[in-house]
């Protein structure tokens, strides 16, 4: 079986993305081929139309799709289990002085920066957890089935070209085609976190517009602790009903 990772990336984080590489080529004991989106020239970030692209050139069974600032520690994928769900993800550990980090993610002091990084204490962090928990979830990198990624057409590229919400929606989507997303706990990446700058305060009016259109779409906001709790969807509001949908 082959597995797609797919890395939409930004210029400036080639150091990221560079140790993402490395660690990942390193530490994992799957197939894979790796596939990186790159913006266009001249773009901001364009997360989704980048990893969009990639995806209908990829040749796995499975896509892999994570952020360029992730460090895949020894023994990862050790605990990796396909027959969790058609959509699964890995949790993450970030670090401590990252002032946005939620639960369930766990927190070591293993540097904010590449320059702050802490290969040793992360992988030292990472061999001592035993947490085996298996729960609903959704965070990147996930693994997602390419089958369903091309029913429910990846990511909305109106998110573009900042992309935030634009997770948020793909997981909406992953419910609604009748798949719940898993996390399994046994698995950890480490994630540098908050190194495309959507949270930077300089990329407030795209964030508004994003957020907005997510409402537009769906016909109520996501919630806001996606990450670590039950998903609830309201159906007396829900608009968006494709034909793929199991509410259409």
């Amino acid at each position: 079986m082959l597995i797609s990772l797919i890395i939409p990336t930004l210029k400036k984080n080639k150091q990221y993305l560079d140790l993402c590489l490395k660690s990942f080529k390193k530490n994992t004991s799957f197939e894979y081929e790796i596939l990186i989106g790159e913006n266009e020239e001249g773009s901001d970030q364009g997360q989704c139309g980048a990893t969009n692209k990639e995806a209908l050139r990829s040749s796995g069974d499975w896509l892999l799709i994570s952020n360029d600032d992730m460090y895949y520690p020894p023994g990862w994928d050790k605990n990796i289990n396909f027959k969790l769900s058609d959509c699964f993800c890995p949790n993450l550990v970030e670090p401590t002085d990252n002032p946005g980090s939620a639960p369930p993610f766990l927190k070591v002091a293993g540097g904010y920066t590449k320059e702050s990084f802490q290969q040793e204490v992360v992988d030292k962090f990472v061999s001592e957890q035993n947490d085996s928990v298996i729960e609903r979830g959704f965070n990147m990198p996930i693994f997602i089935k390419k089958s369903l990624w091309d029913r429910i057409g990846g990511y909305d590229e109106k998110y573009d070209p900042w992309g935030s919400n634009s997770d948020s929606d793909l997981q909406y989507k992953i419910e609604i085609a009748g798949v719940t997303p898993k996390r399994n706990r046994a698995m950890l990446v480490y994630h540098f976190s908050n190194k495309s700058g959507t949270f930077d305060g300089t990329h407030q009016e795209f964030w508004n517009q994003n957020w907005n259109h997510f409402i537009d779409k769906w016909g109520f906001p996501r919630e806001d602790t996606v990450w670590y709790h039950d998903l609830h969807i309201p159906m007396d509001q829900l608009r968006y009903r494709p034909k793929w949908s199991k509410y259409r």
